[in-house]
């Protein structure tokens, strides 16, 4: 009896901490296949070419991705400013971005460079998170 116990006992924490740690690995460790229905560890970079808030999109030049589709914005898209050298590809370990730092759909203008995470829900991207890229001396001065 007691050996039965033990081993059940033994069976469920190992099968716990297998469960556990397969469903929190998709959420804490860069690993693609768990990123498609979130966010994409790919980045869309380009300057802005024209941006529609009414209609909620943004076109983008020098963006081979997208060519001439929008990306399309929600109101889940969330807009930072921040420098060129600013990781926005990883899930862990990436910059993080302050509220002050937060910047509205507003104070984007053709002619901008932004990078973007996205992801595509029927057919079309989604921007999840924008960054408005500044030159490495203006980061300077931001911190």
């Amino acid at each position: 009896m007691y050996r039965k116990t033990k081993l059940i006992i033994v069976a469920f924490f190992l099968g716990l901490f297998l469960f556990g740690s397969n469903a929190y690995a998709g959420k804490s460790v860069d690993w693609p296949g768990f990123a498609e229905g979130a966010t994409s560890l790919a980045v869309i970079e380009g300057k802005i070419k024209s941006i529609d808030l009414e209609k909620m999109e943004i076109k983008l030049e020098g963006c081979d991705l997208l060519g001439d589709k929008p990306l399309m914005l929600s109101k889940d898209t969330v807009c930072y400013l921040g420098a060129e050298e600013d990781n926005i590809r990883s899930i862990r370990g990436g910059t993080l971005f302050t509220d002050e730092e937060k910047i509205s759909f507003n104070q984007l203008k053709v002619g901008h460079t932004i990078k973007c995470n996205y992801s595509i829900k029927d057919g079309k991207f989604r921007a999840v998170r924008i960054v408005r890229c500044f030159p490495h001396v203006y980061r300077i001065f931001i911190e």
